[in-house]
């Protein structure tokens, strides 16, 4: 990696960090882009060429948060070694753990953010909206892979399976955030669903 992507990273980093920061002491419909330009110690005009609305800078901490980290689930796609169902659950399990990890009101301040109910209530419908042409990317990698070693049929639509697989965690993963389920009943439910899904179309002599 160049030096220029390098620091591209730093500088996107260190925008979310501060934007992240933010969000946990003040009101995401008072903040302002030129407040987390200034906590992340970086020009408004900077700021601007990497996220031009605050709703980007919002959707870029979701998709970060929620889809999990990119270096990890490709990790698990890179070695993968033939067992789909094991490898799918390694994806779900790395994503609902940084799920966890993240303070609960954070969610419900960016719920509250996009999403207000006319009652005041909160509503995480929105934010799998945002989510949702984002993650299953890493589904199709592995569906992909396991379709060109033969341990999936090839006349299964890959993309529809792996939208399908998305879906479901999705749902798992919003009732994970307002803590609607058990963490360990919700990983056992996603993987019974996620064989369902997929055991179907899976090659015996795979």
């Amino acid at each position: 990696m160049s030096l220029r992507q390098l620091n591209r990273q730093k500088t996107r980093a260190a925008i979310l960090t501060a934007a992240k920061a933010l969000a946990a002491t003040s009101n995401w419909q008072d903040l302002t882009t030129r407040e987390i330009a200034k906590a992340a110690e970086v020009s408004y005009q900077t700021l601007y060429n990497y996220f031009p609305s605050k709703a980007e800078i919002v959707r870029a901490l979701i998709v970060d948060t929620y889809v999990g980290p990119e270096d990890a689930l490709l990790a698990i796609i890179k070695n993968y070694r033939g067992d789909l169902l094991a490898s799918i659950n390694e994806i779900n399990a790395t994503r609902f753990a940084l799920i966890q990890a993240t303070d609960p009101q954070w969610w419900f301040l960016l719920s509250s953010y996009f999403a207000p109910g006319r009652d005041g209530s909160k509503s995480g419908a929105r934010i799998m909206e945002l989510v949702d042409q984002s993650g299953d990317s890493y589904y199709y990698q592995l569906l992909r892979l396991a379709q060109g070693t033969g341990q999936l049929r090839d006349d299964v639509d890959i993309q529809l399976m792996s939208h399908t697989l998305y879906c479901i965690a999705n749902s798992a993963g919003e009732r994970l955030i307002f803590a609607e389920a058990n963490f360990d009943a919700l990983q056992q439910v996603l993987a019974q669903q996620s064989a369902q899904v997929v055991t179907p179309y899976l090659n015996e002599a795979a």
